[in-house]
């Protein structure tokens, strides 16, 4: 009875596992590749065409711009996101984790001498000010009481 038991398991086992593979793996052939129909974490990979046209309806609606203005946006966030493309490549190159300070400083004012141009100095403001909002929420953004965050400045003495 033990034997007919442990038997009937043992068949039901290989019958499973027989009938799991797929009829290529069977015939001894590659597995197949499975394609993944579910974007990655980060969300579905985009243009720089497209990121920049996400990136302008987002100022629109922050900062009201009007079609002028986004026409003369385009080209200056195409320009900066290529650049910013060519100092991530650096980094691979060279052995440095984001391209050097210096070269993210200087692109980030060039591109802020560039804004100035195109939007006025309410929006501007507005536009410096949603910067240093974001750099507060980023995960490493310099926060009080963050690891890496400076000291906060001691109050004048009077």
């Amino acid at each position: 009875m033990k034997k007919l038991l442990l038997l009937l398991a043992v068949g039901g086992a290989a019958t499973t596992t027989a009938r799991a593979q797929s009829p290529a793996q069977q015939a001894g052939s590659a597995p197949t590749t499975i394609i993944r129909t579910v974007p990655p974490a980060g969300g579905l990979q985009q243009t720089p065409e497209g990121m920049v046209a996400r990136r302008i309806e987002y100022l629109t609606a922050e900062l009201a711009l009007n079609a002028d203005q986004q026409t003369q946006l385009k080209p200056i966030l195409l320009a900066q996101r290529e650049q910013l493309q060519a100092l991530k490549a650096g980094r691979t190159t060279g052995g440095r984790r984001y391209g050097s300070p210096q070269d993210m400083k200087a692109a980030e004012v060039k591109f802020d001498e560039q804004l100035k141009t195109v939007f006025t100095p309410e929006q501007f403001n507005k536009y410096t000010q949603m910067k240093v909002d974001q750099v507060g929420k980023l995960p490493g953004g310099r926060r009080p009481g963050r690891p890496g965050a400076r000291p906060a400045a001691p109050a004048p003495t009077e």
